[in-house]
C-alpha cells in the first residue's frame, strides 16, 4: 500500500508540474508580447460573415434611415500564413466562393492582423480591409485556442475565431453620372465573423498548387 501510494503521489506531482509548465508557457505578462507563431503554421478557419447595414440612397439623404437590413454573406475561409515577432502582426489570406461561377478564389491577400491585447492562447487583434468594390471593413478580431497535450490546436469549434467590433462601409458614386441620375449611394453598418479552426483536409478547394 505504501509503494501504491508513492506511485500515486509521485503521479500527482507530475501533473502538477505538467500543468504548471503549461499554464506559464500560456500565461499573459504585463507589458511583454505574446509568441503568436504557432497560429501561423498553416491554420485555416472556417467563418460565417454577417453584415448589418443601412442604405443612403442618395446626397441630402437622411442621416438615419429606418429598417437597418441583416444580410448573410456566406461562408469564406481565412488563412493565418506568417506572425511577424517584430512588427506583431498575424498575416492572413481570404478565400470566397464567387456567387456567379461557384469557384472558390482568394479574395484578399495579405491581410494584416496587428496584435492588440491578450496571451498567446486567447488575444485580439485589428485589422482594416479594403475590397476592389470600394467596401471598407473593420474588425477587432478575437482568437481563442486550446491547445492539447502534443502542443497542438484542438479542432472541432474548440479553437475559434470571432469579432467583438466590426464595420463597413461601401461608398458607390459614379461621378461621371449624369446630374439627374441618383448614383451616389452609400450602405453603412456594423460586421461580425465568427467560425471554428479547422483542418487543411476539409477545405472545399486546393489553396496552392
Amino acid at each position: 500500500m505504501k509503494v501504491q501510494r508513492m506511485l500515486v503521489g509521485g503521479l500527482m506531482v507530475a501533473v502538477f508540474v505538467t500543468c504548471l509548465a503549461l499554464g506559464m508557457a500560456n500565461a499573459q505578462v504585463q507589458g511583454v508580447y505574446p509568441d503568436l507563431g504557432a497560429w501561423a503554421n498553416d491554420t485555416w478557419f472556417r467563418v460565417k460573415l454577417t453584415v448589418t447595414t443601412y442604405h443612403f440612397d442618395g446626397v441630402g439623404s437622411k442621416p438615419k434611415p429606418s429598417g437597418p437590413a441583416t444580410i448573410p454573406m456566406g461562408t469564406a475561409y481565412i488563412n493565418i500564413t506568417t506572425w511577424n515577432n517584430s512588427s506583431h502582426v498575424l498575416t492572413a489570406n481570404i478565400w470566397a466562393r464567387d456567387d456567379k461561377t461557384g469557384i472558390w478564389g482568394l479574395f484578399l491577400e495579405g491581410l494584416e492582423i496587428t496584435y492588440f491585447a491578450g496571451s498567446d492562447l486567447k488575444f485580439i487583434g485589428s485589422a482594416q480591409l479594403v475590397t476592389l468594390d470600394d467596401v471598407t471593413m473593420g474588425l477587432i478580431f478575437v482568437f481563442t485556442g486550446k491547445k492539447n497535450l502534443a502542443g497542438n490546436f484542438i479542432l472541432g469549434g474548440v479553437t475559434k475565431l470571432s469579432t467583438i467590433s466590426g464595420s463597413i462601409l461601401e461608398i458607390d458614386d459614379a461621378e461621371d453620372a449624369p446630374p439627374d441620375v441618383k448614383l451616389k449611394e452609400r450602405w453603412a453598418g456594423s460586421a461580425t465573423i465568427s467560425g471554428p479552426m479547422v483542418p487543411e483536409s476539409s477545405l472545399p478547394f486546393i489553396s496552392a498548387p
